[in-house]
């Protein structure tokens, strides 16, 4: 910024510095104003800058310069001198006026003055110009607190609502958050991947390969080892998840200039023991993570291990809470300050998470609801995104550009959910193979989904930076381009590709047990209780039943909370003759958790099939009173009237029977097997 000014005629006569100088420029101005032929420029002010402000004139000595011209526009005249003439009397501020050597302007008896910029005599009089405050938010405040950040404050009461007030079953909202949410989200990604030209080239053999050699891998693996389809995907997607949640994280910190690489450590620490822990903490997780492993082969955890494991986790993230926090005071003090949106956002994913995983019992309405919450933020920001791309680079890409651009949000949507509504395909399928292609390209689709986006939206490149809107000033770390060689990029995915080519190729040397009889022997031994213990007929099918049975047993005392593992190690027990230690088993499972009904039901078919009639229906009654779905309510309606049929009285089994049938139609032909078996059974006595 220049130095004040100070006004001499052009004889070269100083005014003296005084109230009578201050009227006599005021009137000058004013004659100004008037004259239409000159020009004022106004520009930035590192430019020549001539400030007049009457309070450093009475009190600060200037050394006088060569004089300057001035040219005054008519429009500068009358929108901006006029209101600083408005100001007040005597009460100028700071106004800046472009000058050029050789200007002149009359003054009110008509001599010449001239514009002299004159310095101060003391540097101390420099002052700076204001810094721009940075925009902290992405899109807008409105915006963010609905697409981004408050997102769960919208989802999850909408979700409950419908699940305990409307009576909509958790399976169906699963169904339709899955197709529609989860399968939908991917397609910005891959319109993306395939509509940018310039990513294309980057990494088109990347974009040609993934596809077919995915879609040919994971057929055959889902039909004989669907485990470890299953547990990739619970890694992948945790992986997925919170990477997403850091790289929000790190685009508000870009926003206001917090670049700092510790403070990025820190922020991708929270977020990974934030979402790790949160899986510990959840014993139906633990427990399918442990079946997944122990499935596919894997050594046999100690359940100590498995259980010192949660409290390990948990003294990790404190531990690195307190770090984050100790980091975010020290920058506060000593650099540039964190964007204070962040610590909401971590909170808001976070703690979503966190309520999905640990607090919702339901592990289908849990997934729903980070769903939800997941895939809006992620289709808000490759909104915003691709918008600035196709602005950036005209050449992106016709299709791209036609879709991401301002009125098209519509279509946008509607394009997601045509291509969610494939999610529903596979329920209306009746054909086997067609299923299967169809579950397979919906499974290849949410590999691919993970695999794209882990390079194709790095916050450290350049060009995701000019599509975010960051400068170069708001994102100075790590904005070289990323490319890595395809030798190394095949080297960092080789221990997944090695493991399932490793699986296919076990299966060509030694076949195991199809997959479809695997399910069946599941459904006999492990799902339901027998009532004898006649054990399969061939040594594969034995074998393969006893591995079960001990990973049942496992997995059961690993994870002692999971009232499912606890279920299916008892009625393995029960169907390997050992009733009493299923009871007691199932009874330990009840004094925790009154409200199982499947326990109720377990005990009451233990005591149906030992000849105990009374305790059975006493269970059946429980297990009806704690049931909350349909299909649970019929089950039990159907056991009561069969132990009513036991005990000789039709009417009331009739009316069980009739009730089952109101809760699911479907079970007619197993009310009429059950009346003609006791018929038969009243025969033969």
């Amino acid at each position: 910024m220049l130095a004040p000014t100070f006004v001499q005629h052009s004889a070269g006569v100083k005014c003296p510095v005084a109230i009578k100088e201050h009227l006599r420029l005021k009137l000058f101005w004013r004659a100004a104003l008037v004259r239409r032929n000159c020009e004022i420029l106004l520009t930035p002010i590192s430019d020549l800058l001539v400030f007049i402000e009457p309070s450093r004139l009475l009190t600060r000595s200037y050394r006088p310069v060569q004089s300057g011209v001035v040219s005054l526009s008519p429009g500068f005249s009358k929108n901006v001198i006029g209101r600083f003439l408005k100001t007040g009397r005597g009460n100028w501020t700071r106004f800046g006026i472009l000058a050029k050597p050789g200007c002149v302007f009359p003054d009110r008896a008509g001599s010449i003055m001239s514009v002299v910029p004159l310095q101060p005599s003391s540097p101390s009089s420099r002052s700076n110009s204001p810094t721009p405050v940075p925009n902290r938010w992405i899109i807008s405040a409105w915006f963010d607190q609905i697409l981004i950040l408050s997102t769960p404050l919208l989802a999850i009461p909408a979700v409950f609502a419908l699940n305990s007030r409307l009576g909509v079953a958790a399976e169906t909202i699963s169904l339709v958050v899955t197709s529609f949410f989860a399968l939908g989200h991917h397609l910005p990604g891959m319109i993306r991947a395939y509509g940018d030209r310039e990513l294309f080239a980057r990494f088109q053999w990347r974009f040609m390969l993934a596809p077919p050699l995915l879609f040919l891998t994971y057929i055959p693996l889902q039909q004989t080892h669907p485990d470890f389809i299953s547990l990739v995907i619970v890694v992948w997607a945790t992986w997925h998840g919170l990477m997403q949640l850091y790289g929000f994280v790190r685009i508000y910190d870009a926003r206001v200039g917090s670049t700092s690489p510790v403070t990025a450590w820190w922020d991708w620490l929270v977020c990974l023991c934030g979402f790790v822990t949160a899986q510990m903490f959840c014993p139906p997780r633990v427990a399918k993570v442990l079946g997944h492993w122990y499935s596919l082969g894997g050594p046999v955890i100690p359940p100590l291990i498995v259980q010192a494991c949660r409290w390990i986790f948990l003294a990790i993230t404190i531990v690195v809470l307190a770090g984050f926090i100790v980091n975010y005071i020290l920058e506060l003090y000593r650099g540039i300050k964190p964007n204070s949106v962040k610590l909401l956002l971590l909170a808001s994913g976070i703690g979503t998470w966190w309520f999905s995983v640990a607090y919702v019992q339901n592990v289908i309405l849990g997934a729903a609801l980070f769903d939800i919450c997941h895939d809006v933020q992620y289709l808000a920001i490759v909104w915003l995104y691709n918008c600035g791309r196709v602005k950036s680079n005209p050449q992106i890409g016709r299709f791209m550009s036609y879709v991401f651009r301002r009125g098209m949000v519509l279509m946008y949507l509607g394009l997601i959910a045509v291509y969610g509504a494939i999610g529903l395909l596979p329920a209306f399928v009746q054909d086997g193979r067609l299923n299967a292609i169809l579950l397979g390209f919906l499974g290849t689709s949410t590999l691919l989904h993970y695999y794209y986006d882990g390079f194709i939206w790095k916050v450290r490149e350049r060009s995701t930076q000019a599509g975010l809107g960051l400068t170069p000033d708001q994102a100075t770390v790590a904005t070289r381009r990323m490319s890595v060689p395809g030798g190394m990029h095949v080297l960092k995915w080789s221990p997944l590709i090695l493991s399932a080519g490793w699986l296919l190729a076990t299966d060509l040397a030694h076949p195991s047990l199809a997959q479809a009889r695997k399910e069946e022997l599941s459904k006999k031994y492990i799902q339901s209780l027998t009532g004898s213990t006649i054990q399969p007929g061939t040594p594969e099918e034995v074998s393969w039943l006893y591995t079960q049975f001990e990973r049942a047993q496992v997995t059961a005392m690993s994870v002692p909370d999971d009232t499912d593992s606890q279920l299916r190690a008892a009625i393995l027990l029960a169907n390997f003759g050992r009733n009493e230690e299923a009871v007691d088993l199932i009874e330990k499972i009840l004094k925790q958790n009154p409200d199982f009904s499947d326990g109720y039901m377990t005990l009451g078919q233990i005591d149906l099939y030992q000849g105990r009639m009374e305790k059975a229906y006493d269970h059946f009654s429980a297990a009806l009173a704690h049931s909350s779905s349909d299909q649970d309510q019929s089950a039990a309606c159907m056991k009561l009237g069969e132990v009513d049929m036991n005990r000789r009285q039709f009417e009331s089994a009739q009316a069980w029977f009739e009730k089952a049938l109101k809760y699911n139609p479907d079970l007619m032909a197993a009310a009429d097997a059950l009346r003609k078996n006791q018929r038969d059974r009243n025969a033969s006595q």
